[in-house]
């Protein structure tokens, strides 16, 4: 008898998740989520019947059909409470994409803001009001001071809440793209990066413990300056101040994993950050350790000889792949 009471105690020290309720949160790059409906004010004529792409409601459906799937098992058999989402055309396709047969049961709610961007881009959160309440949103516009010119998507802050429990503020980001060469356009990045770090210094001032968590395409990896330097990153979570931020990307990255492949070598630019008041496992809503992760099913990549293991994208140039996405989505958890 006393040995099968230490079996079944070592289970429960092995296994402690099994008491824990957690709230999954999630970001994706759909990879160009366009209607085929010809916008007036955006560079969109690609995604159009008559475009060079011949975008019609076939594939349209097709790729709304394939993003709801991997939606569906993000984290988990029922979908993310939370998910982020850049190159979302508008909130016309977020309706679509939420009432497709696979994500209309969880009745996710949508939180979009148009924004200035040249193709028309955006980015998007979709949550479960059953697992999160909304409190605020509000999109941030970033004006480039040395290009007037140029428009990006916006930054997205939201605020929610679990019950009664401490306010989450959640910040979707889609930094400006490396075409045109990595080091020409570091700037930009850098430059939105310090955007996001005076929003995340706002908040903090207030509450020094406040729960932030950062999500989105960075098109920069952990170790480059408008992550490690500009958002103030650390990569061990015991160094992390209480102005600092905690990337557990890295350890991904140290794998040798990634969320895009260039030039036949994964890059890791998906990317979660989190504040130093999640990282506290007292608290009543704290990160899971080890719990963010990069989602690649095999069906997710390319089986391509000269692309294998990339992810399998809708287009390659003008071809039409009829996959899902050029970026793996990714997940983590929080405990409350």
């Amino acid at each position: 008898m006393k040995k099968y009471i230490l079996i079944l105690f070592t289970a429960f020290q092995a296994f402690p998740s099994f008491s824990q309720k957690t709230i999954t949160i999630a970001f994706y790059n759909v990879e160009n989520l366009f209607d085929t409906i010809n916008s007036k004010k955006t560079d969109d004529e690609d995604f159009t019947p008559k475009g060079k792409l011949k975008w019609d409601t076939e594939k349209y459906f097709n790729k709304l059909d394939h993003i709801s799937k991997v939606i569906k098992e993000l984290g988990g058999i029922d979908g993310p409470d939370v998910l982020g989402l850049s190159e979302i055309e508008n909130k016309s396709v977020l309706k679509d994409l939420t009432s497709m047969p696979l994500l209309k049961p969880y009745n996710y709610n949508i939180v979009h803001f148009e924004s200035p961007d040249e193709r028309g881009i955006d980015v998007a959160l979709i949550y479960k009001s059953k697992s999160l309440k909304l409190i605020s949103s509000k999109a941030i516009r970033i004006d480039f001071p040395d290009d007037a010119k140029d428009r990006t998507r916006d930054l997205l802050l939201v605020s929610m809440k679990k019950d009664k429990k401490d306010t989450i503020y959640i910040i979707v980001n889609h930094f400006p793209s490396r075409s045109g060469g990595t080091e020409a356009t570091e700037p930009k990045r850098v430059f939105v990066a310090s955007k996001c770090r005076t929003i995340l210094d706002s908040i903090l001032s207030i509450n020094y413990k406040s729960k932030i968590i950062l999500m989105g395409d960075f098109n920069d990896e952990p170790t480059d300056k408008s992550i490690k330097e500009g958002l103030k990153c650390k990569f061990n979570k015991n160094e992390v101040s209480w102005n600092e931020l905690y990337n557990p990307m890295m350890d991904l990255k140290a794998k040798g994993e990634g969320t895009i492949m260039f030039k036949k070598k994964l890059e890791l630019i998906d990317q979660f950050m989190i504040s130093e008041g999640l990282l506290s496992e007292n608290s009543k809503i704290h990160y899971i350790p080890n719990s963010a992760t990069i989602y690649n099913p095999e069906y997710l990549k390319e089986t391509e000889e000269a692309f294998k293991g990339s992810p399998f994208r809708t287009f390659a140039g003008k071809k039409y792949l009829n996959g899902f996405s050029d970026h793996f989505p990714i997940y983590m958890k929080i405990s409350y």
